[in-house]
């Protein structure tokens, strides 16, 4: 890096020029720095809709349709909430589910993702992050596997439910609750969507 003075330049005290008008411009961009980090602080996070700009990601994303996606009460298996194909819309939006408020009853419960990859994937996984009142107050990490290109596959999981004493209700709940989902690649990222979840 080359220094501010030339080499045979003897720099002597008061050579420095004018030190306030400096310390003045470090004070400013300090001044910024804390605004900005005020700003983010006061700035409320639902997640995002975003697909990668890597051309690779983007052809995955492109060939990659949730069929059908159902949740049931994993106790007793009864249908609680089954969606609708979910396309390319998931990457342009934000969409929207219906849930039965019946369902935050449910000690722990089942969701099945049937899905179709045109691509291939080595080590698909999911991320997902749930937002209440722009604060993240939950993630969830789940691992797949192997993607057959051109495939059709079923994966189900097992959600946990939160304690009793630490569950709101569904009234609180209700369109204040976003998930972000990350789509993966093993460490490669695809894509994420958003959901705004309804208790009705």
């Amino acid at each position: 890096m080359e220094s501010k003075y030339d080499d045979d330049e003897e720099v002597k005290s008061g050579d420095y020029g004018d030190s306030k008008g400096a310390d003045e411009d470090s004070e400013d961009e300090e001044a910024a720095v804390e605004r900005e980090f005020k700003a983010l602080l006061n700035t409320p996070l639902k997640g995002e809709v975003q697909v990668s700009k890597d051309p690779m990601a983007q052809r995955i994303a492109e060939g990659f349709t949730i069929n059908w996606m159902n949740m049931r009460d994993a106790e007793n298996g009864e249908m609680m909430w089954e969606s609708g194909e979910w396309g390319e819309k998931m990457w342009r939006k934000e969409l929207k589910a219906r849930i039965p408020a019946d369902i935050l009853s449910c000690r722990a419960v089942s969701r099945e993702i049937n899905f179709s990859s045109i691509e291939k994937m080595e080590s698909f996984k999911l991320e997902q992050r749930i937002f209440f009142q722009g604060v993240c107050i939950e993630e969830w990490f789940f691992d797949f596997g192997f993607v057959i290109p051109g495939s059709t596959n079923s994966w189900q999981q097992i959600i946990e439910a939160a304690e009793e004493s630490e569950m709101m209700t569904a009234e609180v709940l209700s369109g204040n609750i976003t998930i972000e989902t990350s789509f993966y690649d093993g460490d490669y990222f695809i894509a994420k969507s958003l959901v705004r979840v309804f208790y009705v």
